[in-house]
């Protein structure tokens, strides 16, 4: 698991990049609420290149998703896989989670 992060228009833009599991979701959970220090009140996590998928990382998420609500940091994912839109929709979460086809969408939702 890498990721690569940049910032677009205020908002701190995560893309994710292999499988995000037991073993690579601590690192990225790390980083991740690392931003919730930063003065950004929004974060898109891009999913686009994530391969594989499982509880460790979907909780991951879902922490993240939680504490954002309770900070008021808006948080959205963007370019979600094949994979990961599967495991969404397996588990029901696809509706807990503003979810956009691009990278512009998630961006423009901001608005």
């Amino acid at each position: 698991m890498s990721y690569i992060h940049k910032e677009i228009n205020g908002a701190d833009v995560v893309d994710l990049d292999g499988s995000i599991d037991l073993y690579s979701a601590p690192p990225v959970k790390k980083f991740l609420k690392s931003l919730l220090r930063n003065d950004n009140k929004k974060i898109i996590i891009s999913l686009e290149k994530v391969t594989f998928l499982d509880s460790s990382g979907l909780g991951m998420l879902v922490n993240l998703f939680f504490e954002c609500k309770q900070l008021e940091i808006g948080i959205k994912l963007a370019n979600v896989s094949a994979e990961a839109k599967n495991v969404f929709r397996q588990t029901k979460m696809e509706n807990n989670f503003e979810i956009y086809e691009s990278l512009e969408e998630a961006l423009a939702s901001f608005l």
